[in-house]
C-alpha cells in the first residue's frame, strides 16, 4: 500500500517520461539527503574523535596551566606525577571503548534517519512505519526489560569508567582480559582461552586488576630457626636483582618493601613483599622475583618452612603405643 501513490502518479506516462519526471522531482532531494547524511556522519565522527582525544589527554590541561604558573614564578621545571601519567594511559584505554560504542550509535542513527527521509521523498507514507515502530518499541519495553536493563547498565558502566578494553577484571563467575565492551554485553577471555559473554545488567560487582597500576605481592614462609632480619634482607636483595633485569625494569614503578612479619603459624614465619608495578604486569614481576628468592635463599643457606609430615611405620607405631599400653587407660605408668 505504500507504493500506491507512486504508481498512481507515474502510471499514465511512458517509461522514459516517468523516469525523467521522477528524476527531476526527487533525484535532487534524495542526493541532498544523502549529502546531509554523509556530512552529519563525518562531523559526528570528528566530534567522537575530539572526545577521544580529550579522554586520552587526561590531566594535560592542568599540566599546561601548572607549567605556566611555575614558569612565571621562576620555579623548578614542572614534572608530571606518577598518578597523572597512569591516568593518561587509562584515558587512552577508556577512549577506545567509548569511541567504539559512540561510532556504532552514530552510524545506526544516521542510516535509519536517511532511509526514512528517502522513503518519504519518493512518495511512501512513512507514518504507518513510524507508528508501527512506536508500538514495537512499547512492546519491547515491556517484553524485553532485561535488554533495557543491560543497555542502561552499560551506559553507566562507560560513564563511571569501571573497566575498558584491555583491562583484566573479575566479575565473579569468570575473570580474564576484556576484549569488547558494548551497551548490551561485555566479552572477556579467561586465562585458559575461554571467551565469556556477560550481559551488562547481570554484572553485580567488578574487580579491576589493572586500573592505573597493579601490585605484586609475594608471601615467603621461613623456618623458625632462621633469623627474620636476615631473611628480610635476602628477599629485598632478590627483588632488586629481579628489577635490574632489562625485561622487568620497565614494568616496575615503585620500590620493593617487606614491612615485617606478616603472620606466625605453628610451622612457619610469613614475610610479605609488596611492589607497585605497571597495570597487568604483576604476574611477570612476581615470577621473576620468586626465581631470584630461590637463588638467594640457596646462596645464603636460608631454609624455607616445610609442613611437618610424620610417616608412621609399624615399628614406630609400636614404640609410641608401648607407654600407653604399660600405663593403662590413662597412659600413666604404675608405681
Amino acid at each position: 500500500m505504500f507504493f500506491l501513490p507512486l504508481a498512481a502518479s507515474l502510471g499514465t506516462l511512458g517509461w522514459r517520461e516517468r523516469s525523467a519526471n521522477w528524476l527531476s522531482l526527487h533525484a535532487g532531494n534524495i542526493a541532498l539527503i544523502l549529502v546531509v547524511a554523509i556530512v552529519t556522519w563525518v562531523l559526528g565522527r570528528l566530534a567522537i574523535a575530539t572526545i577521544a582525544r580529550g579522554m586520552r589527554a587526561g590531566s594535560a590541561g592542568r599540566d599546561r596551566r601548572a607549567k605556566r604558573v611555575l614558569r612565571r614564578s621562576s620555579s623548578t621545571p614542572y614534572e608530571r606525577s606518577l598518578e597523572d601519567r597512569l591516568a593518561e594511559k587509562r584515558g587512552a584505554l577508556r577512549s577506545q571503548t567509548v569511541s567504539a560504542v559512540l561510532r556504532g550509535v552514530l552510524t545506526f542513527t544516521v542510516v535509519v534517519l536517511a532511509i526514512m527521509m528517502i522513503l518519504s521523498e519518493v512518495g511512501l507514507n512513512v507514518g504507518p512505519l513510524i507508528a508501527t515502530a512506536g508500538i514495537v518499541g512499547v512492546a519491547l519495553g515491556f517484553g524485553a526489560q532485561s535488554v533495557v536493563k543491560d543497555v542502561l547498565s552499560g551506559m553507566f558502566m562507560l560513564l563511571e569508567d569501571q573497566y575498558g578494553v584491555g583491562d583484566i577484571i573479575d566479575v565473579g563467575d569468570a575473570s580474564g582480559v576484556v576484549e569488547s565492551v558494548g551497551l548490551r554485553s561485555t566479552r572477556l577471555r579467561s586465562l585458559n582461552g575461554t571467551v565469556w559473554f556477560f550481559p551488562n545488567g547481570e554484572i553485580r560487582r567488578v574487580g579491576n586488576m589493572s586500573r592505573l597500576w597493579s601490585r605484586a605481592m609475594i608471601e615467603v614462609r621461613v623456618d623458625y630457626a632462621e633469623d627474620v632480619d636476615k631473611a628480610r634482607k635476602a628477599i629485598l636483595e632478590a627483588a632488586q636483582a629481579a628489577i635490574a633485569r632489562e625485561d622487568i625494569a620497565p614494568s616496575v614503578i615503585g620500590e620493593p618493601t617487606v614491612p615485617g612479619v606478616e603472620s606466625l603459624a605453628p610451622d612457619a614465619i610469613t614475610l610479605r613483599l609488596l611492589l607497585q608495578v605497571q597495570p597487568a604486569k604483576q604476574w611477570d614481576v612476581e615470577r621473576a622475583i620468586r626465581k631470584e628468592i630461590q637463588r638467594v635463599f640457596r646462596k645464603r643457606s636460608i631454609r624455607m618452612a616445610v609442613p611437618e609430615n610424620r610417616i608412621y611405620g609399624p615399628d614406630q607405631m609400636a614404640r609410641e603405643a608401648a607407654p600407653l599400653e604399660s600405663g593403662g587407660a590413662d597412659g600413666v605408668a604404675p608405681e
